[in-house]
């Protein structure tokens, strides 16, 4: 089941990512034409890719992981915010990294972290 999530979340990025290469491109999508629009639409789909992957990471885990976590999320949606409030380009290039930045190492973590909290290990078992 988490991998299935994993493929929806994967996707929602994906269409925010194709977004901001296209308007890079200078080619605008409907309603998405500019830096704004591009921001509206990653603060939305990445919203909704948190809620399809179902992890409360920040409220069930701790250490390392909840302190990247808790750096990542609030610098992304700041980005965003900004973004939408100014139309800048170089706040979209910052929300944009931070939201693939977050996306490659949930699904890193989850690759490598059990459902349970324990570490996956590849190999041979040893005694």
């Amino acid at each position: 089941m988490r991998i299935a999530r994993d493929i929806i979340a994967t996707a929602m990025i994906a269409a925010v990512a194709i977004t901001y290469v296209a308007l890079l491109g200078g080619t605008g999508m409907w309603i998405i034409a500019d830096p704004r629009g591009g921001a509206a639409m990653g603060l939305v789909l990445g919203f909704a890719a948190c809620i399809a992957v179902g992890d409360a990471t920040t409220a069930t885990t701790g250490g390392t992981w909840r302190t990247a976590v808790g750096f990542m999320v609030p610098v992304l949606v700041a980005a965003g915010i900004v973004t939408v409030v100014t139309n800048s380009w170089v706040a979209l290039a910052v929300f944009m990294g931070a939201l693939v930045l977050l996306w490659a190492a949930t699904t890193a973590r989850h690759i490598v972290v059990t459902p349970g909290g324990a570490t996956s290990h590849t190999g041979a078992a040893h005694a």
